[in-house]
């Protein structure tokens, strides 16, 4: 049995060599036995192998990140790499047990050039009586979020999911999907999960190229502030794999959600730029039928203003070398500041390439990227810095043909928005199907975290709500600190985010009215904060100010299905 401990010696992960790891949690079991390995060409792995060798080092590093929850996170942790020697080649087995979780991950090397892996053996056991906060699988990774006993899982999951595990939590996702692999998705198993490949088809299979590596399989555990806070998708990759410098990650406005899927016209994109350029937001999204005989004028016309326009392309106009060469180019020379994807829909190693082809590519014209129909991030923003957000998650659009409860809206801060930015398109007052209050639409601007917040509802909608237009002003689109204040999945999301000296705090809940606490221990000098929240009934906002101190409780009401945002 080989033992690993994280610096703080909170978590210690244990990994029997004949294939089961199991983990800890200040002293209480987070996961049993849990089966690790992957049929290679050289034998199956780890049972037809042998251990060789076994290395352990600290790592201890701090990166800056353009976007994110935090610009400069801080990774502590224990790597060990356990070699074993198969037929003909090696498998490299390396866990790392961080301050914040477990992952780990296969490295292959032998004598064969190129081989078909038909997928690994990674899953996660959980002790009696967990519960799991989850999403049926779906290419597009849009299933609606729900709460369910371990026992009762029965079929397919998208990644990321929750589980508690008595006081313990432990957030199950993957980091650096890339070419060399396909995405994963959550099976159901015997008192647990297993992460196994989409899609029974042809395509669900990886071409192995020696060496090959493996994603990261990850386990976030500790309270629910560390799965809330964590940055270990990223912690585990490197990068960033050009300078940055340009990269702006920013506030769009965007006519396509309130206007429906009407055809494009040059005077209301106009009229959009206008209106971001009034409220400061750095960027407008003209989303499918613009027109490239008013299009470069339209970004003529934004740059005068100070607005940078991104545009909407299908995947398959991008999905070859020599259409992004083509494309990538004309629109670049047009002076458009970024593209939005479309359409994705799969999770195999096709795409996976696509993905890290199309970021570099878009890279070399300094276009950011935004991926809409797409897979979950897995931390490549970090690499690829101009990728400023992805889909992947049930968001506002749903307005359009059904809805999103608010329960929904209160898991994903715990889950999908954990691994990586969200593109909900937030802030969506006049949706007719919503449940929620006015108060919780406007805070989802500072609890989702995304590169590039798309805020859906129209200029018209907007100018109705001056109090909400005064928020979205003021609101990043990037951080440097995130804190967890409160809250549980399914019933109340409460977030603080810091940017230079501002803070913001966003609170949505769901269920009854309620007053909810915000505990002020993050603050470091006396301050005025100005609540913006519900109304009575819901319906509209109102706002005001008082003095406060730090290690002071903010007392706030809240409308049902409410929520508020609190500017420091």
């Amino acid at each position: 049995m080989v033992s690993i401990t994280d610096p703080t010696g909170e978590l210690t992960a244990e990994i029997d060599p004949n294939g089961t790891l199991g983990l800890e949690h200040d002293g209480r079991r987070v996961l049993d036995p849990s089966p690790y390995g992957i049929r290679t060409p050289y034998g199956h792995f780890p049972t037809e192998f042998e251990l060789v060798e076994e290395r352990t080092e600290s790592i201890e590093g701090t990166y800056e990140l353009v976007h994110g929850k935090a610009s400069t996170p801080h990774h502590r942790a224990t790597e060990t790499t356990l070699t074993f020697e198969g037929d003909g080649g090696t498998v490299d087995f390396q866990v790392r047990v961080a301050t914040d979780g477990v992952a780990y991950r296969y490295h292959i090397e032998g004598d064969h050039d190129q081989y078909l892996l038909p997928g690994d053996d990674s899953g996660f056991r959980f002790p009696s009586g967990t519960v799991a906060w989850v999403s049926e699988y779906q290419a597009n990774h849009e299933g609606h979020s729900r709460q369910s006993p371990v026992s009762a899982l029965d079929g397919e999951y998208n990644l990321p999911g929750l589980f508690r595990v008595g006081e313990s939590w432990a957030l199950i996702a993957e980091a650096g999907v890339d070419g060399t692999w396909m995405a994963g998705r959550l099976t159901d198993a015997n008192g647990g999960v297993d992460i196994a490949f989409p899609e029974a088809s042809p395509t669900s299979h990886v071409w192995g190229h020696d060496p090959v590596t493996s994603p990261w399989r990850v386990a976030i555990v500790g309270d629910l502030a560390t799965v809330v806070e964590s940055t270990l998708p990223t912690d585990l990759l490197e990068g960033p794999a050009f300078d940055p410098e340009w990269v702006e990650p920013g506030r769009v406005a965007w006519s396509w959600w309130s206007s429906g899927s009407q055809v494009r016209d040059f005077q209301t994109q106009k009229e959009y730029v206008d209106y971001a350029a009034a409220r400061g937001w750095e960027y407008v999204l003209v989303d499918a039928g613009w027109d490239e005989a008013w299009l470069p004028d339209l970004v003529e016309y934004a740059d005068e203003r100070g607005v940078g326009i991104e545009v909407w392309a299908n995947f398959i106009d991008l999905n070859t070398e020599s259409k992004r060469e083509q494309r990538l180019a004309q629109w670049s020379e047009w002076g458009v500041a970024g593209i939005k994807v479309d359409f994705m829909d799969s999770d195999d190693q096709g795409r996976m390439q696509f993905y890290t082809d199309l970021a570099g590519d878009a890279a070399e014209y300094e276009l950011t990227v935004n991926f809409h129909g797409s897979a979950v991030p897995t931390g490549l923003r970090r690499r690829f810095p101009n990728i400023l957000t992805y889909e992947g998650v049930r968001g506002a659009e749903y307005y359009k043909w059904d809805t999103n409860t608010p329960e929904h809206n209160t898991i994903l801060p715990f889950t999908r928005n954990v691994v990586g930015p969200m593109d909900y398109t937030p802030v969506t007052f006049s949706a007719d199907r919503r449940l929620t209050s006015v108060g919780h639409e406007l805070a989802l601007s500072v609890v989702y975290e995304s590169g590039l917040q798309h805020f859906a509802d129209s200029i018209e909608t907007y100018a109705e709500y001056p109090l909400a237009e005064d928020v979205l002003e003021a609101v990043p689109a990037a951080w440097d600190e995130t804190r967890f204040l409160g809250g549980r999945p399914g019933s109340q999301a409460t977030i603080a985010r810091r940017r230079g000296e501002a803070w913001f705090v966003g609170s949505i809940t769901a269920g009854p009215a309620r007053t909810v606490a915000v505990d002020l221990d993050f603050l470091d000098a006396p301050t005025t904060a100005t609540v913006t929240t519900d109304a009575a009934g819901g319906s509209s906002l109102e706002a005001y100010a008082q003095e406060v101190t730090p290690g002071e409780t903010l007392s706030v009401p809240v409308a049902e299905n409410g929520g508020f945002v609190v500017r420091l």
